[in-house]
């Protein structure tokens, strides 16, 4: 492993560039060739350098521990591999390719190697060599979210958000475009949807505000669906589509949601709502639907298929599954402990909870009655846990 220093005009950011024996770029469904090429005939619709594609997707769980050694598993061919060790992560978050951690004084970022690109009439799945990518000075609580050609990264206590080249970080290098104060910034197709001073912006790609805005107070928690990024308010959500920003209130006196989390890609995102259960937000129909729960739920996403699965855990450690299509309810046995919040993540059909204090994940076929369908041996007591391929 090699370090490299790039300075940018207000920041220096440091990255750990290993030799790289794959190269990854992103790119779209066209091969970039000009008509008459010779080359387009041998790159076949949807290539990318370094990669493979496979007609499935190509699902690893990506886990750091306490100590910081970090390891990959393939849940197609159950092995597990040791990735370099990382600094101690006390925060972390995921796009579904990426996993970001941090600590008090610097941010991690691992590939793990295994992503989709959704385009809308048809799927690609990639899979190629996974790799600690680099490091960025500065800490603290950590969201990252990615488009097929941008990642932003917010430190969201510092107000502090960074846009960086996605095609570069698959090749193994953290190339910064630009900084924005923001406590939430959202790729956006072309775009990015910052959000800060009580208001969401919609920003170009170099960060100048276009003049399209929403009023939003005290800002927490974005995604970005298939109808539109979303930012939370302290009085709801601003969504954000083709049609402009639109607040989407919560009814009066409603305890809001700080986060959200969905399958992929989906339009309906759930969020906790207190101890009373959870809030759905539909990003296309612009309303908010809130289901009660027995106990109070300590995470929760939502599934967004046909029976409107959503897949939470209660505060005794089980993972509770609503089926909202039909009204029906079923939970495990409890299978984790302890006051951290729970590592869960999600796909079109398990559901994976990492126990932190056994290096365990659970993996729950929420589908079938909340059965338990394995449980994968790690070998690391996981402090920070991504589902990758998604």
């Amino acid at each position: 492993m090699t370090h490299s220093t790039r300075r940018t005009p207000t920041r220096t950011l440091l990255t750990t560039s290993l030799v790289v024996g794959l190269t990854v770029a992103t790119v779209g469904c066209s091969s970039g060739t000009a008509p008459g090429d010779a080359s387009a005939t041998a790159r076949p619709h949807g290539f990318v350098e370094g990669a493979s594609e496979s007609r499935e997707p190509q699902l690893r769980l990506l886990v750091v521990s306490g100590t910081g050694e970090t390891v990959l598993h393939d849940l197609l061919s159950s092995e597990t591999t040791a990735l370099d060790d990382v600094d101690v992560p006390t925060h972390s978050a995921t796009d579904g390719r990426f996993l970001v951690t941090s600590s008090d004084r610097r941010t991690t970022i691992v590939d793990g190697g295994a992503w989709t690109v959704d385009h809308g009439d048809h799927t690609h799945y990639y899979a190629a060599e996974p790799r600690v990518v680099g490091t960025m000075a500065g800490g603290g609580p950590v969201e990252v979210h990615s488009s097929e050609t941008t990642t932003t990264i917010t430190w969201r206590e510092r107000n502090e958000a960074v846009v960086l080249d996605r095609a570069a970080l698959g090749q193994g290098t953290v190339e910064e475009r630009t900084r924005i104060d923001a406590r939430v910034l959202l790729p956006d197709g072309d775009r990015l949807v910052a959000a800060t001073d009580d208001v969401v912006r919609v920003l170009d790609a170099d960060g100048s505000p276009t003049g399209t805005e929403a009023a939003c107070t005290d800002p927490a928690g974005g995604i970005v669906t298939r109808a539109g990024s979303v930012v939370g308010c302290s009085d709801g959500a601003v969504v954000v589509d083709d049609d402009g920003a639109t607040a989407v209130p919560l009814p009066d006196g409603a305890e809001r949601p700080t986060s959200f989390a969905a399958r992929a890609g989906r339009p309906t995102v759930a969020g906790l709502a207190g101890d009373a259960g959870f809030w759905l937000l539909d990003s296309r129909e612009h309303s908010w639907r809130l289901v009660p729960t027995e106990r109070p739920l300590r995470a929760v996403a939502a599934v967004d298929d046909a029976d409107e699965h959503v897949v939470g855990v209660d505060e005794t450690g089980r993972v509770v599954v609503h089926t909202l299509a039909t009204g029906a309810i079923v939970a495990t046995d409890p299978l984790v402990a302890g006051d951290a919040p729970p590592l869960l993540q999600l796909d079109a059909n398990r559901a994976y909870l990492a126990d932190r204090g056994t290096g365990t994940v659970h993996e729950i076929d929420f589908a079938d009655g909340a059965r338990v369908a394995r449980t994968i041996d790690l070998g690391v007591a996981p402090a920070a846990f991504a589902e990758v391929g998604l």
